[in-house]
């Protein structure tokens, strides 16, 4: 007798925030600790209070399950746009815009963590008061590379003044103080700066300008920058879609820092006209030569051409595996083009191909349920050894949350007389991290256990003699069992 196993899995959905008000929450983003991957902190615009703070959450079990609080302490009544990173030994790192009102003083401040996410110290000053502005749309990177830059924070934001101008600030002491900022962008009329940084330290600051979008960089660890390069050109630049919704073309990058065949390739993954310019497409381009020169934009939403409904938001992540995943909000199963759902495709090969487009969330949401004013202007995405943590704002209780959500595996083992096929993941180790203590088995195709542990929370195995191959993991805690199938390449 063969063994069998049916893989079969949900994404299962849950709300992140936990106020008991109608009032709303958006903006959403989420990092994970690349020291341990159960733990996971996400950061949000929060209206609990009837007013704009920004709310934090942390889970120690891979998003199982999450704890949440607003931040205190800025100087002033408001606080917007949050911003997440986190770095090398696992310190998180938060950036928030606070103000009383557009036309007063106003400032962007960062909290820090040290312990999961749990309590945060701060805020510390990255730029405050400064006459005749408004500093605004702000986010946040950290070196976390070998470079002569380690450890390097970098905030990029946009000056709102006579005109707009996109800044830097550096901080080289963990987020406790912040350099004074350099101008970034060449010219005016700019919005929505994004960072990454390369395996080498450099900085990569890229923006919407409208007409196009653009990137910078710095080599100096962000004293200074360079001219600003066009990635690609963009019909649609910014305005309102269909039920209000507020929508940029931004530019989402990311950097390959693995050290793999795509080490040091910038990544990045934009909203735009569909080619009949009847509804917006996700598009993405590639950069091998430090953003001097950029691929054909490919689009990777996978729904019919020129159909009438929007793909927008889009967050791109690259994990250590050097997997590039991409979320983004989708109305293609509305043919109103109205409601909408959260929906992810990755590549494992540098951008190269892309799977099939994967609905996240289980339910549609209306852009206009309750008190919902504007739906935010970003949502956000994580990866950690295979597993996919999005995070995205969500109607389905009435009013806007924050929701993630994790892929839950089953595995049910038959006696058959042939494999079933179902999806696996490539890897060319067997890492996996489990909230509990937990019983794992590994079988090859034929159902022959080839090796087990017992009690574990985490895994790094690097198959020993085993021959590439598929294999079947089991995984047992608490009395419940889950599983995946992967190839495993020596």
């Amino acid at each position: 007798m063969v063994l069998i196993f049916l893989i079969f899995g949900v994404w299962i959905n849950l709300r992140i925030n936990h106020d008991t008000t109608t009032n709303v929450q958006n903006e959403c983003q989420i990092v994970v600790n690349p020291l341990n991957g159960n733990n996971l902190v996400a950061i949000w615009r929060d209206f609990r209070l009837g007013y704009r703070r920004v709310g934090v959450g942390y889970s120690l079990d891979g998003g199982r399950t999450w704890n949440d609080q607003l931040f205190e302490g800025t100087p002033y009544t408001r606080d917007s746009d949050p911003g997440l990173t986190v770095g090398k030994d696992g310190t998180f790192y938060a950036v928030i815009l606070a103000f009383e009102s557009t036309s007063q003083p106003n400032g962007l401040f960062v909290y820090r963590s040290t312990d999961n996410g749990v309590s945060w110290d701060g805020p510390y000053t990255v730029i405050d008061q400064v006459p005749g502005v408004f500093e605004d749309k702000e986010l946040i990177a950290c070196d976390r590379t070998n470079s002569p830059y380690q450890g390097n924070l970098y905030v990029p934001w946009t000056r709102f003044g006579a005109t707009t101008q996109i800044m830097c600030a550096r901080s080289t002491d963990g987020g406790f103080s912040f350099e004074s900022p350099v101008r970034v962008s060449d010219q005016s009329g700019v919005q929505w700066p994004v960072p990454a940084v390369g395996p080498d330290g450099t900085l990569y600051i890229a923006w919407d300008a409208y007409n196009a979008i653009k990137i910078d960089k710095s080599t100096d660890g962000g004293v200074s920058f360079g001219s600003d390069r066009v990635i690609q050109y963009v019909d649609f630049g910014y305005g309102y879609i269909n039920g209000g919704i507020l929508v940029f073309s931004f530019p989402a990058i990311d950097v390959d820092i693995t050290g793999g065949p795509n080490n040091g390739t910038i990544y990045c993954v934009y909203s735009d006209y569909s080619p009949a310019q009847t509804d917006l497409d996700i598009y993405f381009t590639k950069s091998t030569d430090g953003g001097l020169t950029w691929s054909a934009k490919k689009r990777i939403n996978d729904d019919a051409l020129n159909n009438g409904c929007d793909q927008f938001h889009p967050w791109l992540t690259v994990d250590r595996d050097g997997r590039i995943v991409v979320v983004f909000l989708d109305r293609r199963l509305d043919p109103n083009n109205y409601l909408y759902d959260c929906f992810i495709t990755y590549s494992t090969d540098g951008g190269a191909t892309w799977a099939k487009n994967e609905r996240i969330s289980t339910v549609s949401s209306d852009p206009n349920a309750g008190k919902a004013g504007l739906l935010g202007e970003y949502i956000g995405v994580a990866s950690f050894d295979g597993d996919i943590h999005p995070a995205w704002v969500d109607t389905r209780e009435g009013n806007q949350d924050c929701y993630t959500a994790y892929w839950d595996v089953g595995v049910e083992e038959r006696p058959k007389k042939r494999m079933v096929r179902s999806p696996a993941t490539i890897v060319t180790k067997f890492r996996f991290s489990f909230g509990h203590p937990s019983d794992v088995r590994i079988y090859d195709v034929s159902g022959r256990l080839v090796k087990s542990f017992t009690g574990v929370t985490k895994i790094n195995w690097d198959g020993g003699s085993l021959p590439s191959g598929v294999y079947l993991v089991k995984i047992e805690s608490h009395g419940k069992s889950s599983g995946r199938k992967v190839v495993f390449i020596r």
